[in-house]
């Protein structure tokens, strides 16, 4: 687990080949083993590195295993975050479709906010108060995150409520 997590830093500050690859590596040791606890977060980190290193097939296919985990499993304390990430890849698309990347982010809000999970739904809130900035339209992001942020105690100095009052200051 300590080897996944210490690969997984690596691969999301830089996602380069090396460290994508020490993150999969870890990732099978694991599995091999018989445990699969926490595959749902893994998978879904392994997606992001692998998106933001450019890769979108991999991120989508990486991705679509987490979700089968999920249905296999039942483990979904992750879910919301993976809807997240489909909104994010549905932006990354050589054609981006923004329509699938709103209900995306709206899906995880509401698994979220079910699940009582304040910081993934303020990380897919702050992504579809962006997504709603950058089209210049859409709803109004300082109502879908200012409640949000009043909600969670603490935390100012976390790097989700960081860029959700960022993103605020930028919209004035």
């Amino acid at each position: 687990m300590a080897a996944i997590c210490h690969a997984l830093a690596r691969a999301v500050l830089q996602p380069t080949g090396e460290n994508i690859a020490a993150v999969r590596a870890a990732i099978g040791a694991k599995n091999r083993t018989g445990m699969h606890i926490y595959d749902s977060v893994f998978a879904c980190q392994l997606a992001e590195a692998l998106l933001a290193a450019g890769d979108v097939p991999s991120a989508e296919a990486t991705e679509r295993e987490a979700f089968d985990f999920v249905e296999d499993s039942g483990e979904r304390f992750w879910l919301a975050e993976l809807h997240r990430l489909d909104g994010r890849m549905a932006l990354k698309r050589p054609e981006e479709d923004r329509a699938r990347a709103e209900a995306c982010f709206l899906e995880a809000i509401e698994i979220a906010r079910s699940q009582e999970a304040l910081m993934l739904e303020l990380r897919a809130a702050t992504d579809l108060a962006r997504l709603w900035r950058d089209a210049g339209s859409g709803g109004d992001p300082r109502a879908l995150l200012e409640p949000i942020l009043a909600a969670i105690e603490g935390g100012e100095t976390t790097r989700d409520v960081r860029n959700a009052r960022a993103l605020l200051a930028e919209i004035v």
